[in-house]
């Protein structure tokens, strides 16, 4: 999957299982889809370069999250074939973060979290809902996160983490269609 426009070009392949290979011009991002894939029991290759610099990572955090979505609604094909719900706790630290997903087809996402205003290896902490929100859009899925915590770094990363694993029992595979319709 590769998405490119006037600021990015990003390219995303997703696998079941293979190495995980991810390169971002901003570090924090690298570490956190590094962590999200490896939870979420996925291989795969995610290449961002910045074309044109107009801020701190915004373009490349939100084209990123919108390519891994677009590719990780490829991956799971008809939807029918997969567990489809999926929900993790996970604690870390000072931080804890739930995570609950849905990946029926319809878009939704709500983040919960007071998540200081700071920048963290090029990441800056508002994007984070962002990410969860472009995500979803291009997932099709219903994506709830909640967090709370006191370093930002830590908010984060167990975040990712329970995303992941949200996503890896989601993403495993179902005996028949969960869905009534």
């Amino acid at each position: 999957m590769i998405r490119e426009t006037k600021e990015t070009r990003v390219e995303v392949e997703l696998m079941r299982d293979g190495p995980i290979v991810v390169e971002t011009p901003i570090g924090f991002l690298t570490h956190m889809l590094e962590t999200l894939l490896y939870y979420a029991g996925l291989g795969g290759r995610v290449k961002a370069v910045v074309l044109r610099d107009l801020d701190e990572g915004h373009h490349v955090i939100e084209d990123v999250a919108l390519a891994i979505g677009s590719a990780l609604s490829e991956f799971v094909g008809d939807r029918r074939s997969i567990a489809r719900y999926g929900w993790s706790i996970v604690p870390m630290d000072d931080s804890r973060a739930v995570a609950a997903v849905d990946l029926g087809g319809r878009p939704f996402w709500v983040v919960r979290a007071e998540l200081p205003n700071v920048v963290i290896g090029g990441y800056p902490t508002y994007m984070f809902k962002h990410f969860v929100r472009s995500l979803a859009s291009e997932a099709r899925a219903t994506i709830h996160v909640e967090i709370y915590g006191e370093d930002p770094h830590h908010m984060i990363e167990v975040a990712h983490k329970a995303l992941g694993l949200a996503l890896r029992q989601a993403l495993s595979p179902a005996d028949r269609p969960m869905t009534t319709k």
